[in-house]
């Protein structure tokens, strides 16, 4: 499986510094993958992972935050999901499976201490999101449908995953990746959800640009 694991991060030095001591790290021991580690000191969350993205040449593209980590065979168990997905052809040939999202189960780490690995509870992606940002996209799709957008209010993903979804991908769940989430309370999805009038405000916004 050929994957580009993309690292980016904007604003203060100190998310460079921690993407160096544990997003990077937990990428030891995976097989099959280029990285792009990008760091931009007046970007945005969305022009950072775009601008890194435009610099890779595999097939597949898997964000990583600096705060998160991959869990073992992380990759390989994407690998092997994908070599499972029946191919509309009938070639048995994962190539030609269509566009598809690679969601990993997700295992919340809050103040150290691991929860067990799980999937958020599936809805439509036209009222929200059950997908995390180490989903594996197909670099095609991600360029065809212009990458991530600028949303400030934290809400990038989900209208990227949307967006995806609308262009005809499909969701396929696989439990044996894990993505560890490090739950920070000093992220702009935790801040802005303590004001809830606000978060609806960026909710609507994220909703209509991906489906008008």
């Amino acid at each position: 499986m050929d994957v580009s694991v993309v690292i980016a991060t904007y604003g203060e030095q100190s998310w460079a510094d921690l993407a160096a001591s544990r997003a990077l790290p937990s990428l030891e021991g995976q097989d099959g993958y280029e990285i792009c580690v990008r760091h931009e000191p007046h970007g945005t969350c969305a022009t950072s992972r775009n601008n890194a993205a435009a610099l890779t040449s595999a097939e597949w593209l898997c964000f990583l935050d600096a705060d998160d980590e991959l869990a073992p065979d992380y990759l390989g168990a994407m690998e092997r999901a994908l070599e499972r997905q029946p191919t509309p052809d009938g070639t048995g040939v994962a190539a030609s499976a269509g566009w598809l999202l690679l969601t990993p189960a997700v295992q919340q780490i809050r103040k150290g201490r691991p929860r067990e690995p799980f999937f958020f509870p599936e809805c439509s992606f036209e009222t929200g999101n059950w997908l995390v940002i180490g989903t594996l996209i197909q670099k095609t799709l991600f360029d065809e449908i212009g990458g991530f957008r600028e949303h400030p209010h934290g809400l990038e993903d989900w209208n990227l995953w949307a967006r995806a979804v609308r262009a005809g991908a499909r969701v396929v769940k696989v439990r044996d990746a894990v993505y560890r989430a490090h739950v920070n309370p000093r992220s702009k999805h935790h801040v802005l959800s303590r004001n809830r009038r606000e978060y609806m405000v960026a909710y609507e916004h994220a909703r209509q640009d991906a489906w008008g």
